[in-house]
């Protein structure tokens, strides 16, 4: 779910393969209906602009003022499923990520000389006893000041990148769970942060698995501008995630 404040719409994706657009306010809410061509996994909006990711590795980019068909359809640069979907705040672009522990930076313009800057980078993996683990990135977040982002994957971790410069700012402590979705507020001071089971190791993980949480971070400003630490605020929530 997408809400578009451009037109106080709701915009939803479903495995109907339909995205719908919804007025809460009408007396029938629901204003159109779109076919795709595959299931939707995740959507982002920024502006007008709606990039749908489905199944098949498929990308639709749309215009909402004409949603007759798709502005742009590309295939994931990424070669895995698609587990996360976030829009940059400039409207530029959107980084995508997989069950392969990979993101991917893309951009909207379709001009070679911005395509050649797209690119895609390994993160969340661990070496344990010279074995290698990957996990799956299950949420991407982009800060509304700054425009740079959060990633946070099966492993617990939560790392905030610098798309720009190609560089990790910075990666919080573990927790004892996935995270399942993560989340800025309007002005960037705070992070949600949803901890649950995601299901990676089945049935068998769930059984030992800790309860779903919900912790608020408030995240301080060092004088570079960047958000270089945690300020100590949690908000242990033993609920399923909504963020």
């Amino acid at each position: 779910m997408n809400w578009s404040s451009e037109r106080n719409t709701l915009v939803t994706g479903s495995w109907d393969r339909t995205v719908r657009f919804w007025d809460p306010r009408a007396s029938t809410p629901q204003q159109s209906s779109h076919d795709l061509p595959e299931r939707v996994y995740f959507m982002d909006l920024v502006g007008n602009t709606l990039v749908v990711a489905m199944a098949s590795r498929l990308f639709h980019i749309y215009d909402i003022r004409k949603m007759d068909q798709p502005e742009q359809t590309r295939e994931s640069s990424l070669k895995f499923m698609t587990r996360a979907l976030a829009c940059m705040i400039d409207g530029k672009g959107y980084a995508t990520a997989s069950v392969e522990g990979r993101i991917a930076v893309e951009y909207f313009d379709p001009a070679p000389e911005i395509q050649d800057k797209k690119y895609a980078f390994k993160c969340h993996r661990q070496t344990i006893d010279d074995v290698d683990h990957v996990w799956p990135v299950n949420s991407l977040a982009f800060h509304p000041i700054y425009n740079t982002f959060a990633s946070a994957g099966s492993d617990g971790t939560v790392s905030i990148w610098d798309h720009k410069v190609k560089k990790r700012l910075r990666q919080y402590p573990r927790y004892q769970n996935s995270i399942a979705s993560i989340a800025f507020n309007k002005d960037g001071s705070k992070l949600a942060v949803g901890v649950s089971y995601t299901w990676d190791n089945g049935e068998e993980g769930a059984k030992t698995a800790e309860r779903p949480g919900i912790f608020i971070r408030t995240l301080a400003k060092g004088l570079d501008g960047q958000l270089n630490k945690w300020l100590h605020l949690n908000i242990i929530v033993p609920a399923m995630m909504f963020l």
